[in-house]
């Protein structure tokens, strides 16, 4: 048995539906893909460059497959009375104001698992992640970030 990884149930229901999609496309996809490249470029597969791209990406889709399957089989889904709202932890949403520019963002603290920085989820292992944990409204955080110091005032939080 692997590592233990921490998952939100929404995060294991998209680990989830990840892994379908990838099985769905190694399982049929390539397969159908694969007869086509050998049936069109004839003679050696070693020349068919198509049905060597196609061998390579069924490789990377398997390594991907295997990777989710471990990661779900050794997920342990956080419950929801787990997660707070008084205080910045995993699974809840931070609503912060750069004290220097006023600029608000809202943050929601994930396991690494689910780090999605475009929706605005990061790993509670990250510098922010790990500056905003057990402080609560109205507390102001200094965070050592890769492009700098910033420091942000916690103006709500919310489960994620």
């Amino acid at each position: 048995m692997g590592k233990e990884t921490l998952l939100t149930k929404e995060g294991y229901r998209i680990k989830k539906a990840e892994l379908e999609e990838l099985e769905h496309r190694l399982y049929h996809e390539i397969p159908e893909r694969l007869k086509e490249a050998k049936e069109h470029g004839g003679g050696d597969l070693r020349e068919n460059k198509e049905y060597i791209w196609l061998k390579q990406e069924q490789e990377m889709l398997e390594n991907e497959v295997r990777s989710l399957r471990e990661l779900l089989e050794n997920a342990r889904i956080i419950s929801e009375g787990d997660i707070r709202s008084d205080v910045v932890g995993i699974g809840t949403r931070a609503i912060l104001e750069d004290a220097e520019t006023g600029e608000v963002a809202t943050y929601t603290l994930v396991p690494p698992a689910e780090v999605d920085l475009l929706r605005g989820k990061i790993s509670i292992d990250s510098p922010v992640g790990l500056a905003l944990q057990s402080y609560g409204k109205g507390k102001a955080i200094r965070v050592q970030a890769p492009a700098g110091k910033v420091q942000y005032k916690i103006l709500g939080i919310e489960r994620g």
